[in-house]
């Protein structure tokens, strides 16, 4: 029986919070359809977030009749059996953000049996950490640019505890940061210095800055002083 996305597979999406749209055929598609070993023409599906709109994953179904899965969060993709599974593989989990430190190790299971180990990262909110995982680094861009919406709301906690903050509705525009802001960062910055924190930051760029990069520091650089200028800005 040739593999085809279903009524009840169009459901189950729902049910994930996934939506799917076929995707028009190519001229590849009909050009492999051609091939001696071809049983049918190929489909490819696009699945998108019913939340956000935005494509999470592919289903492509070859001219073989083998169903490829592409999971976009984790960049990564693999044959699956059914569409079902293929959807409850490819829908969104919860992105935790990592802090970039590491505790031991962990032996992960490779799909066919293999086995590596590797270092266990640890997240913000403490819960596993997976390949969906957001850096630290970008984890912050993240929330400051208001793209968090697939994070941890416990990671996401903590790391606005950090002084990281949505600053999406402010200018990005080189020098655009007020007078007031860049006085509120330079007065931070002596602080730190007073408290055994010199060279948090160059000042000599806080002309340049812009109004959201201003807003992040500032919020970065009093999350820190409310720790008694302890750990990383």
């Amino acid at each position: 029986m040739t593999l085809a996305v279903t009524d009840d597979d169009q459901t189950l999406a729902a049910e994930l919070g996934l939506f799917l749209v076929q995707q028009p055929v190519t001229d590849e598609d009909r050009a492999d359809a051609q091939h001696p070993n071809a049983t049918r023409e190929p489909e490819t599906w696009l699945v998108r977030s019913a939340l956000t709109k935005k494509p999470v994953g592919r289903l492509r179904f070859t001219a073989v009749d083998c169903l490829y899965a592409s999971k976009y969060a984790a960049g990564i993709s693999g044959i699956e059996e059914t569409v079902a599974d293929a959807l409850r593989w490819i829908a969104p989990v919860v992105r935790h953000a990592r802090t970039g430190k590491y505790d031991g190790t962990e032996t992960i299971v490779c799909r066919f049996g293999s086995t590596f180990e590797r270092p266990r990262a640890i997240t913000e909110c403490g819960a596993k950490a997976t390949g969906a995982d957001y850096e630290p680094t970008g984890a912050k861009s993240a929330v400051v640019n208001g793209e968090a919406g697939e994070m941890c709301p416990a990671c996401r906690a903590k790391l606005e505890t950090k002084g990281v903050r949505d600053a999406s509705n402010l200018s990005e525009r080189r020098g655009s940061a007020s007078p007031k802001q860049c006085d509120f960062i330079r007065r931070l910055l002596d602080e730190g210095a007073r408290n055994g924190r010199p060279y948090l930051m160059d000042a000599r760029t806080i002309d340049q800055m812009s109004t959201r990069a201003a807003s992040a520091a500032i919020d970065a650089l009093k999350s820190l002083k409310s720790r008694d200028w302890k750990g990383d800005l």
